[in-house]
């Protein structure tokens, strides 16, 4: 019986070769699939440069304190919130004004006026409709 010989090793795709030599701290290849993808890119550009751009928006800057203080008073709204979750759970509906003789409280305002939004989305798609408004679309 003839031996069959073994098929060649298949060779690593290109991204992962230069993600494998960016965690060695080495500066990865550049591979043009195509070379008529370099119409793509603007005069005295290549795809290093472009890469080096866009990832410079992340890598290199620093966080700016505007973001930390949008994520705090993101963060004291999220608590705000669950706080108040755990009020209800621990009170009751009778915090939204449920009682005997309101016959409109919260829970009810807040359902009605949610319908009445969707519902006035859907006349008024209606109307565009029936007005034939292309621009609708």
């Amino acid at each position: 019986m003839a031996e069959h010989p073994e098929p060649p090793a298949p060779e690593h795709p290109p991204i992962a070769r230069d993600v494998t030599s960016a965690i060695r701290g080495e500066q990865p290849t550049v591979h043009v699939p195509h070379p008529e993808m370099h119409a793509l890119l603007a005069p005295g550009h290549d795809f290093a440069s472009v890469t080096e751009k866009i990832s410079s928006l992340v890598l290199q800057k620093g966080t700016p304190l505007w973001w930390f203080l949008g994520f705090g008073l993101s963060f004291a709204v999220m608590n705000v919130l669950l706080v108040s979750i755990c009020y209800l759970l621990l009170k009751g509906i009778g915090i939204w004004g449920e009682n005997e003789p309101v016959g409109w409280a919260f829970d009810i305002l807040n359902f009605v006026w949610w319908i009445g939004i969707g519902h006035a989305g859907t006349l008024i798609s209606a109307i565009l409709l029936l007005l034939r408004q292309e621009w609708r679309t």
